[in-house]
Parts: structure tokens; C-alpha cells; sequence
């Protein structure tokens, strides 16, 4: 029997000193939430007014609901709003971003209209309160069963392949095919996030959302798009997308994580989706080398980090398998040097 909710959709937002920015989220939110709606918002540990800010709210819109923890991270402030979510939807917004008044609505009626089990959703960037780049969708992603997923959107936002390479030896940009895998842009289903215990990788600090992402569609036959900028991004200096990059040891610690996580979700597919990372896995690689010759990182972190990544299987095999074009020289050289020290190392 089909599974009753007594509210339509939740919307989750995490929240970490963010009170500059979250009064407008929330009232673009309010202004586009539909009835039989709840919003859950963590505060993840501010030490600025992000909380009172929430409970002000609150006391004006009986749909929000404010839980708080210790600051342990976005990942772990959005699993504890999908272990309190109740709605058959389920949306994903950032506290310094925005949506448009049908963002909602748009996205519900056409899961509705599709009987589809994920629908995603152009954006647009803005800075200062302007509108800037659109991303818009880069396919159209209409699809009836789940292989037609993992081919035709998975492969855009789990990794890059073989293929990806080989289309850059031709000319084309490496990221031309690739899809922001924000969770931010989607809409997803209650029933299968619990069905599946899906849930958000915390060990994970960037990045995390593609593997949610992958993981929600290893499960979902069904998918529909709107290639209309429903949803506002806002680029910020202290957001994660920017600082994390910077500490250079978290960066490529991460990177290891990635791969552990690459990999259990290649296992849940039953061994379909590492040819869709292949090269991401040299590319990680490399970027550790460069972040070690760059003094970044520290050669003997970044050695025992390389000796850890390139104990898996996989990733050796990658390393050998790796096109190289007389086209891309400097690239064909780097994975070379790999290869050499993937024989010491092995």
C-alpha cells in the first residue's frame, strides 16, 4: 500500500553563521512555499544571530521548525532534518541562496505530471543582490528507467570518465558535459530516501552532494527536468566551494574519502559506475603532486596520502588505462611519472 503523508513537502536548510543572508532565503522560501508545507532548519552551531534569526522567524511562520546542534557540518545538519522530515518531497535549500515564487510548485507538478522520482532544475548565479550567470541544464533529462539515468545524468555528475578525457584530446572542455550535482537544484522522493537509508556522507566536506545524488538515482526509474532558472545562487568567499580548497591537507584528505565513497557506491550498482570516474581518480592524484611540489602540502602527508590512494586496486588500474594524446603533453607526462611511481609502489 502506498504510503500516505499528511504533508506534501519539506524543505531543509542548514545553517552555520549565516546572518547576513539567511532573512532574504527565508523570505523568497515563504513566498514560494506552497500549502501542506513544512520547513526544517538546523542551526549548526552559530556563534552569530543565524539562531535568533530562526526562532524569529518561526514565531511569524508555524510551517518552520528550528532544531540545533553542536557545529558538526552541513552533511550532519541535513541528515538530522531528513530524520525529522514528514513531507512526500523533498527540497534542499542553502541559507545564503534563493528561489523563485514557482520554484515548488513547478518542480511537484511536473514530478506529478512525469510520475517521476527526481526532477532538476536550471539556476542562476547572482552577487550583491544581481542576477548573473544561468546554468542552465546541458540535456534534457527525460528519462523512463533507471539505466537510462545512470547514462544519460549520473555519468555527468559521478565523475569524470575515459570518455570525458578523449573528448578533451578532441577539443572539448573537460567540465563541458558536467552537471553541478547540487542537491540544491533537485527534488527528491520521501520514499525512497527511507526506503534506501539514504543519507548524506559526514565524513565528506566537499563534494558530498554529488554522492547523494548518485546514490538517491541508483534507486530511482524515473526522471524529469525544467530548464528554467528557478533557483539563485549565492557565490560568497567564505563558502565552503572556496575555503575548503584553500587548507590543502582537508583537500586532499578528502579526496580520500571521495574515493571510499566512489567506490561503495560503485559496489551498490553492482560494478557499473567506476567507469564513469576512471579518470577523476588520476586527476585526484595529480592534484595531490601539485599540491605537494606547490609546498601546500607537506611531502610526507602527501606521500602517505598517495600510498593510501593508490593502494586500491582500481585506482592502479586507472593509472595504467589513462589515454594519453601527444595533444595534452604536460598531462601525458604527469600520468606517466604516475605510472613509474605506481611499478615502485606496487
Amino acid at each position: 500500500m502506498e504510503e500516505k503523508y499528511p504533508i506534501e513537502l519539506s524543505v531543509i536548510i542548514p545553517c552555520w553563521n549565516v546572518a547576513p543572508w539567511l532573512p532574504r532565503c527565508l523570505e523568497e522560501v515563504f513566498i514560494a512555499l506552497p500549502p501542506k508545507s513544512e520547513v526544517i532548519a538546523v542551526d549548526d552551531g552559530s556563534d552569530d544571530e543565524t539562531l535568533e534569526i530562526l526562532l524569529e522567524f518561526s514565531s511569524k511562520h508555524p510551517e518552520l521548525k528550528v532544531l540545533s546542534q553542536k557545529n558538526s557540518g552541513v552533511s550532519a545538519a541535513r541528515n538530522m532534518a531528513l530524520d525529522a522530515s514528514q513531507g512526500e518531497y523533498i527540497f534542499f535549500v542553502d541559507p545564503d541562496d534563493g528561489v523563485e515564487p514557482e520554484f515548488f510548485t513547478l518542480m511537484i507538478n511536473r514530478m506529478k505530471e512525469k510520475e517521476a522520482d527526481y526532477c532538476v532544475v536550471a539556476f542562476k548565479e547572482r552577487s550583491g543582490g544581481n542576477d548573473g550567470r544561468c546554468g542552465q541544464l546541458k540535456g534534457v533529462y527525460e528519462y523512463s528507467s533507471n539505466s537510462e539515468i545512470i547514462e544519460g545524468y549520473v555519468s555527468r555528475i559521478f565523475g569524470y570518465s575515459f570518455n570525458d578525457v578523449q573528448r578533451l584530446y578532441k577539443g572539448e572542455a573537460l567540465f563541458s558535459r558536467r552537471e553541478m550535482a547540487s542537491v540544491w537544484r533537485a527534488c527528491f522522493r520521501r520514499s525512497i530516501i527511507k526506503k534506501f537509508s539514504i543519507r548524506f556522507d559526514e565524513s565528506i566536506v566537499l563534494y558530498e552532494d554529488a554522492m547523494f545524488n548518485t546514490e538517491y538515482l541508483l534507486y530511482a526509474n524515473s526522471m524529469t527536468c525544467i530548464n528554467k532558472a528557478l533557483y539563485s545562487v549565492t557565490e560568497r568567499d567564505s563558502g565552503a566551494m572556496k575555503t575548503i580548497p584553500r587548507n590543502a591537507s582537508r583537500l586532499a584528505h578528502n579526496k580520500l574519502r571521495l574515493l571510499a565513497a566512489r567506490k561503495r557506491l560503485d559496489l551498490a550498482s553492482g560494478g557499473h559506475l567506476w567507469c564513469l570516474c576512471g579518470a577523476s581518480s588520476v586527476f585526484s592524484l595529480l592534484e595531490i603532486l601539485s599540491l605537494m611540489f606547490k609546498c601546500r602540502l607537506s611531502w610526507r602527508e602527501g606521500r602517505q596520502i598517495l600510498r593510501e590512494y593508490m593502494s586500491d586496486e582500481c585506482v592502479r588500474r586507472d593509472i595504467r588505462e589513462f589515454p594519453l594524446s601527444y595533444r595534452k603533453p604536460i598531462l601525458a607526462c604527469a600520468v606517466c611519472g604516475l605510472r613509474i611511481y605506481n611499478k615502485v609502489f606496487t
